[in-house]
């Protein structure tokens, strides 16, 4: 036997090896995949018809307004490396208009960009970004996983992690990343067997704060660009939150019993303060009392105060 056709039978051994390895891992993951898919759908089938990309047209539109935005030059830096040749690169169905696919809602590349933060053995492959519908429903003559109720891809909010040209230590650690992210609330996973990579979504209680993430990356490596954040979400762990209820009185008029004596009285010039202070109690007198029956009640004892300081006036 030549070194050459040795070479190659063990390279071939080395990949069946490898290719078994990644597909005992999908089936492993199954399970949380399959919740993963039926979670996705319920969350965000409310907002298909929304969000979705019906044409290329759509996806043009929206990168020209900013609700898509592009990967930042250089993405490597960042450990992110787009397929853009090779076997199934992003944009395969497009090819001539590749650059327009290199794209996500900014949700979504932050997720994206938190999951590569973590991952430190190698770079992260993505191989799809957003498509529009036309281009899903191409997609599903040769994807299986492209058929789908929800297409997250057509909604910007997904992206999916090849593992095939990845080192097995590095897919190991990238499913790990996934899986404590994932434990965490931050995202939805779905690991693809028949594609072998693994598809993610953005929890939708986390768009904000991965719209942030996304904010801060290109702020830092783009110094000019001119990046909104989302509004801020306030930290409320550990926090106890009590309702309140300002009120500025601009008009007072008295109950009937008082009517007469009122309007009698309309020559008297006076000043009148109210100042009302209830005291919260420590415990609700009542737990389970509405947060607005509780609000009622404290107007209802400040308008009482009000009223028994006007006929005092009034006398």
């Amino acid at each position: 036997m030549s070194p050459q056709i040795a070479l190659a039978g063990a390279k071939a051994d080395a990949g069946a090896q490898f290719i078994k390895a990644i597909d005992g891992m999908m089936i492993d993951i199954g399970p949380k995949s399959a919740r993963a898919s039926v979670a996705i759908n319920n969350v965000y089938r409310r907002h298909l018809e929304l969000l979705v990309l019906d044409e290329y047209a759509a996806l043009e539109g929206a990168l020209g307004t900013g609700g898509l935005v592009p990967l930042p030059n250089d993405p490597l830096r960042l450990n992110v490396k787009p397929r853009v040749e090779g076997p199934s690169p992003i944009g395969e169905k497009d090819l001539d208009n590749q650059a327009s696919y290199l794209a996500a809602r900014p949700a979504a590349l932050g997720a994206l960009f938190a999951v590569a933060s973590r991952v430190t053995s190698g770079p992260v492959e993505v191989t799809s970004l957003v498509r529009h519908s036309e281009y899903q429903d191409a997609l599903r003559k040769t994807n299986g996983n492209a058929r789908t109720s929800v297409p997250t891809h057509t909604m910007g909010l997904a992206f999916d992690i090849a593992l095939i040209n990845t080192p097995l230590e590095t897919v190991y650690e990238i499913r790990d990343v996934l899986r404590q992210m994932q434990s965490a609330g931050d995202i939805l996973v779905i690991g693809e067997r028949k594609q072998l990579v693994f598809h993610v979504v953005p929890h939708p209680t986390r768009l904000g704060y991965f719209h942030d993430v996304y904010a801060r990356v290109v702020a830092s490596a783009m110094p000019d660009a001119n990046v909104i954040p989302s509004a801020p979400v306030p930290d409320l762990d550990g926090a106890t939150l009590r309702p309140a209820v300002s009120a500025d009185i601009v008009a007072v008029n008295p109950t009937e019993d008082f009517a007469e004596e009122w309007w009698a009285a309309g020559g008297v010039q006076s000043d009148l303060l109210v100042e009302v202070s209830p005291a919260a109690p420590a415990v609700p007198s009542d737990e389970h009392k509405s947060l607005v029956g509780r609000v009622a009640a404290r107007c209802a004892a400040a308008l009482g105060s009000i009223l028994a300081a006007l006929q005092g006036m009034v006398a």
